[in-house]
């Protein structure tokens, strides 16, 4: 009955003009709502099924380091090679794409992963007295010697926007990840629909009575709508409508798990030194170093915490704002049941993340780049950043991360020292702020060019500028160069041999130079102290820059050139003051040079990449590199053996006062800037600081460069790789003679107690005359002097070796050398034109140095 009335009413109202007018608005108004919906509902139809038929992300290609390898006898701890595991992305917890490791006391038994590419069959490690006991294959039971384990994950290669992002499926992430993110972020994310219209309603009644719109009530759904179908931020209806619309096509087309995944791969998680960090899977890494599966509660609520503001509550720039937002979210798990009262106090009470780790250190930024522009030569940058490639690297991340540390502890001092040296002077008004020291590190594995560990400077989010590339004159860590040409005499039957103790003069000399200021070159020494007449020995291990040079002279500046050229410093002249390192090189040549000392003259070219894979396991691109012989392994050793002088007595020696006492040999070098090149039987190092105006550092090398050089050496010898050196063994060849230093003689059992050295001669050169026949060098208080100069003291000579050294289990073949003797003065070589910087640097007198 009442139904009949109202329809009657109804009837009624609408026989009325305006009624029927009304009606027909409403209709009309309906029917167009309607088919604009049908219209816009398909246009965006045809929008997402665009953008879900290819990858929504971009497959960025991953950068890994060097595989660790496990060998047989090694010595080795279960918790470091558990370490070595996590790193490479091994769980314990979970099955990891990558693989699982299990821990039973002494031994570990390791599972590859679907993703593993490197370690494809399984291994038992078997661990005694922290040595390494045995290594099986669990299906075969067969014995290995090493086994190599998957690399660890650097990085992955950003976009163009520096965008850098770790894709996780939605099974990767942690069951208490998803909670928090749900339980701060959209309750009932899984049980609504595309659009939680409660929730929207709430938010639009506040809106209306705060009178603007404040409040949001996006869900999950519209959150991905709208970041990854790039419909903007503003608060307008039509973004609100389209955003609506997509997330009702998402609901259609996905799951709520896909949906999730999605969103946890699209997410902006702040900044990490220069690049924009996106996703969980980044983020994990960024701010915990983990994989996402190995998060903990606490770490769950904070990442959960930040999605709302990620640089407005940065657990580093804002850790107290960042600490209440994870506790709410704890709070937030509690209420919903998901988690314990006594759960959220632990959790309370963790801290938020460990020290920040710099980019240098965990993502090697300089070094990627390198790689990428390598790399960027045979595959086009454009699928690098889209395609997952898997580039397998040389980098060593234990080194790395000392590295950075020996660099920031380093440029703390130099700052000082800088500082210091700066205060006195006034500056003008308005005068920019004085510059600040940078720094480069490359280290080498010398027998293979593998480059290892590589800082470009202090600080990739402020400038990307690679200083390992950079074009500086290369000071006194050239003059190892000019030493070896010299010993090279000793292979020649129609030229006088030069050895170890032949003598040379230090003192003020005029040297002509006709491109030079008045056509002489007049160098001078540090503090401008001579010592007269001096051993080959002396003259490098003190940098003496005028014995230097009359060296340079008597053998010939065109063969130096030659030399320096083949080893990697192209820019080098023959010129006087090419032997004290007035021509430029970059860190990076000059550590690949210096492989021919410590690796019996052979060229080991530096290498960053050991191949590229497709995402399939396809190798792609496999670098060739073949090293080069120019040195004879007897002149090698020879000129190694000086420059161990360096460290032990001369320029060097504030590494031995430092704590590095291993076997090393080196070489300072300072010409405006501070310089370090120095190596062990198993890591080479060159450490360059200086500044980028090109102004004088006024910090020579021995006081800037060698402390970042020692402190990232003695670290170096905490990995089984690096550690326990050995003492440089010469090649056959080579005789060790025991000499008396006052007078070069020979010592001999007849012989009154005296001061003994051991120097080494190519065979056939060696000295003959005993003590009986003294000859004077050294002039009195030549030690004291060198002690004023370094403010050190020497140290002691070491005990005498063998007389005959054992030989090596390796016999190398000489290598035929060819010198060409210096032409005479009025034949000689025009030399090529100078730039402004070099000519300024002959017209004051500079070059060399300590």
């Amino acid at each position: 009955m009442k139904l009949t009335i109202k329809a009657h009413g109804l009837a009624r109202w609408a026989a009325w003009p305006i009624g029927r007018a009304l009606l027909t608005l409403g209709l009309i108004v309906f029917v167009l709502g309607g088919a604009a919906f049908i219209h816009y509902y398909n246009v965006y139809a045809a929008v997402i099924d665009r953008r879900l038929s290819h990858p929504v992300f971009d497959q960025p290609s991953l950068v890994f380091a060097a595989p660790q390898t496990v060998s047989l006898g090694e010595s080795l701890t279960p918790a470091t090679l558990v370490q070595w595991l996590q790193e490479a992305g091994y769980s314990q917890r979970q099955a990891s794409p990558v693989g699982r490791y299990v821990r039973a006391g002494d031994m570990i038994t390791i599972q590859p992963g679907p993703e593993a590419y490197r370690a494809t069959a399984p291994a038992v490690v078997q661990f005694q007295a922290d040595t390494v006991a045995g290594v099986t294959n669990p299906r075969t039971q067969a014995a290995l010697t090493s086994y190599a384990l998957e690399p660890a994950l650097l990085t992955s290669l950003f976009n163009e926007k520096r965008e850098k992002r770790r894709l996780v499926h939605y099974q990767d992430l942690p069951p208490q990840l998803i909670q928090a993110v749900l339980d701060i972020e959209d309750q009932t994310f899984f049980q609504h629909g595309a659009v939680n219209w409660w929730r929207v309603a709430g938010a639009a009644w506040r809106d209306l009575r705060s009178g603007r719109p404040e409040q949001g009530a996006s869900t999950i759904d519209m959150q991905v709508a709208r970041n990854i179908f790039g419909l903007g931020f503003q608060r307008t209806f039509r973004r609100k409508l389209e955003e609506t619309l997509v997330a009702m096509e998402l609901e259609e087309r996905l799951t709520k798990q896909q949906i999730f995944e999605l969103y946890a791969n699209q997410l902006y998680m702040g900044q990490h030194g220069s690049y924009s960090i996106h996703g969980f899977g980044e983020a994990a890494d960024a701010y915990f170093g983990k994989t996402v599966g190995e998060l903990t509660l606490p770490e769950d609520a904070l990442l959960a915490g930040i999605i709302h503001g990620p640089n407005l509550d940065s657990p580093y720039r804002h850790p107290k704002r960042a600490r209440a937002r994870r506790d709410q979210v704890l709070e937030a798990m509690v209420r919903a049941g998901a988690i314990t009262e006594a759960q959220r106090a632990a959790a309370n009470q963790a801290p938020l993340v460990s020290e920040p780790a710099s980019t240098e250190a965990s993502d090697a930024p300089y070094f990627v780049d390198m790689v990428r522009d390598r790399i960027s030569e045979k595959i086009p940058e454009s699928k690098l950043t889209t395609q997952r490639y898997r580039i397998y690297t040389t980098l060593d991340p234990n080194l790395q991360a000392y590295a950075a540390q020996a660099v920031a502890d380093g440029l703390k001092q130099v700052d000082k020292d800088l500082a210091a040296l700066r205060a006195h002077r006034r500056r003008r008004p308005g005068a920019p702020p004085p510059e600040r020291a940078q720094v480069a590190l490359v280290a080498l594995d010398p027998h293979t060019g593998a480059v290892v560990a590589l800082i470009g400077g202090r600080n990739y989010a402020l400038s990307q500028f690679n200083h390992v590339l950079a074009e500086r004159p290369t000071g006194s860590t050239f003059k190892p160069f000019v030493y070896a040409t010299a010993l090279e005499t000793g292979l020649l039957p129609n030229l006088t041999p030069i050895t170890q103790t032949s003598t040379l003069m230090d003192e003020p000399t005029a040297f002509p130079c006709p491109t030079c200021r008045g056509g002489e070159y007049k160098p001078a020494n540090f503090e401008n102290l001579y010592f007269g007449k001096v051993t080959l020995r002396t003259a490098l291990a003190h940098s003496l820059n005028n014995a230097t040079i009359s060296l340079a002279e008597e053998v010939g500046l065109q063969p130096i050139t030659d030399l320096a050229h083949a080893a990697g410093i192209v820019h080098a002249q023959p010129t006087p003051s090419e032997a004290i390192g007035t021509y430029t090189a970059t860190p990076l040549a000059l550590a690949g040079a210096y492989t021919i000392f410590d690796n019996g003259g052979l060229l080991e070219p530096p290498q960053l990449v050991y191949a590229v894979q497709t995402d399939g396991g396809a190798t792609v691109y496999t670098p060739q590199v073949q090293p080069k012989q120019i040195l004879d392994p007897r002149v090698a050793f020879l000129t190694t053996n000086l420059m161990e002088s360096v460290l032990d007595e001369g320029t060097g020696i504030r590494a031995r006062a430092d704590g590095f006492t291993a076997p090393a040999a080196g070489k300072t070098g300072t010409e405006n800037d501070s310089w370090f090149a120095g190596f062990t039987d198993k890591l080479l190092c060159v450490v360059w600081v200086g500044l980028d105006n090109y102004h004088d550092l006024k910090i020579e090398g021995a006081h800037a460069a060698l402390p970042i050089w020692a402190e990232f050496m003695k670290d170096a010898l905490n990995l089984p790789a690096y550690a326990n050196p050995q003492q440089f063994q010469p090649p056959p060849g080579v005789v060790a003679v025991q000499i008396n230093p006052q007078n070069q003689s020979v010592v001999t059992a007849t012989c009154p107690a005296a001061q003994v050295e051991t120097d080494y001669y190519i065979a056939g050169t060696q000295p003959t005359q005993s003590c009986s026949h003294p000859l004077p060098l050294v002039p009195h208080g030549l030690i004291a002097g060198a002690e004023r100069l370094f403010h050190l003291k020497t140290a002691p000579p070491p005990p005498p070796p063998p007389a005959a050294p054992p030989p090596l289990p390796k016999v190398i073949a000489p290598v035929a050398v060819t010198i060409r003797p210096a032409p005479p003065a009025a034949v000689k070589p025009k030399p090529k034109k100078r730039g402004f910087l070099s000519k300024l640097l002959h017209a004051i007198g500079g070059g060399g140095g300590p």
